[in-house]
């Protein structure tokens, strides 16, 4: 464990996780935010042999004319198959730890470091929390989440994300529960009533 405070925010996509994580990254001083989807693109673009791994295994079809990872395409493939995002993450999962691993490292002159991170207990990143926010949403809410959030993805494919997306909780490390199912400031005041105690 670090010496700053690392706190995780889970939960499945859609449910508010960047609205927590951005609001809690502006109330607690000297803190930084990780976004681990940003940082797993972060590892397709710079690292070219896990490009070539993730072609060998879902198929040419997933590259752009350009040679990068059509993320669209890949997640269509993936969330239409629990075998499929199961490959991706053995691909991915370990490179993910050492990454968070790192920034942490480079950034252990902050407060608090806030994680947000579906995959924050598949992937064992809750090893390096002090901390653990659990944030729950109805599907219907997460769905308008989702169509505000990703303008490119038709209706079928925000609701394929919201039925076929599983993550691991592991109840005795969550901290605090969160229930996203009304407006962002209720989110907000939820979060301020926790503040003082993480």
């Amino acid at each position: 464990m670090f010496k700053i405070k690392v706190i995780g925010i889970v939960g499945k996509t859609g449910c508010g996780k960047s609205f927590a994580s951005d609001y809690l990254a502006k109330k607690l001083k000297s803190s930084i935010k990780l976004d681990v989807d940003l940082l797993a693109k972060e590892i397709y673009k710079k690292n070219k042999y896990i490009v070539n791994q993730i072609t060998n295994c879902f198929g040419e079809d997933i590259l752009k004319s350009d040679g990068s990872i059509n993320f669209l395409y890949l997640g269509k493939k993936v969330f239409s198959d629990k075998n499929e995002i199961k490959k991706l993450n053995n691909i991915m999962f370990p490179l993910i730890y050492n990454e968070v691993s790192d920034f942490i490292k480079r950034n252990s002159y902050k407060k608090y470091i806030i994680i947000d991170a579906a995959i924050l207990f598949d992937a064992n990143l809750d090893n390096f929390c002090n901390k653990v926010i659990l944030i729950k949403t109805m599907a219907k809410k997460r769905q308008s989440f989702l169509k505000c959030k990703n303008l490119n993805l038709c209706d079928e494919d925000i609701n394929q994300r919201v039925k076929n997306q599983r993550i691991k909780i592991k109840k005795d490390k969550v901290d605090f529960i969160i229930e996203n199912n009304s407006s962002i400031e209720s989110l907000y005041r939820k979060l301020d009533i926790i503040i003082n105690d993480i």
